[in-house]
């Protein structure tokens, strides 16, 4: 089990730095594009669409996973203080089972979309008519990341504040 945990963390983090390099891309292309409309006064084409479509869906799902094993997802605390540590635990699972069957449809869906994309050769509306079925894929690849942390953690009780820590899972 160890071994599968040790794997997970290593493509979070590969898909943490992918996502890095997103957000880097992001930064450099639209200060080159206001740079040069100011002072050229000349607009790159499907910039706007290629950032939409590509780094922006990067940025969310490839570090969706590494965010939720970090804790760092939005969560709703106002009653939690007030519930038993019995009820608070069987809340927190039923929690975690939500959102595993959402990704988990999140991530079928996804796939079907990203396969249709590819079957018939979808294109982006913009000037450069660029592939989206890679930019479709991403939205399944995160999910299915996703999937597997949350299994992670109902299963193996992993805390998720320190995902990399496997001293207390046998």
């Amino acid at each position: 089990m160890k071994a599968a945990q040790k794997v997970l963390a290593f493509v979070e983090r590969i898909f943490v730095v992918a996502a890095g390099i997103s957000m880097v891309l992001m930064m450099l292309f639209t200060t080159f594009d206001l740079l040069s409309r100011k002072l050229f006064n000349y607009s790159i084409p499907s910039l706007y669409e290629f950032t939409e479509d590509y780094l922006m869906v990067s940025l969310v799902f490839l570090t969706i996973s590494y965010v939720y094993a970090q804790g760092g997802h939005v969560r709703v605390t106002l009653l939690e203080k007030y519930l038993p540590l019995r009820f608070k635990k069987i809340w927190e699972k039923v929690h975690q089972l939500m959102a595993l069957a959402l990704f988990f449809l999140i991530a079928v869906k996804g796939w079907d979309a990203a396969f249709r994309a590819y079957e018939f050769n979808e294109m982006s509306n913009s000037i450069l008519a660029y592939p989206l079925a890679p930019a479709l894929l991403l939205v399944p690849v995160g999910s299915a990341m996703l999937c597997l942390r949350i299994i992670q953690v109902i299963f193996n009780g992993l805390k998720l504040e320190d995902p990399h820590d496997f001293s207390g899972v046998e």
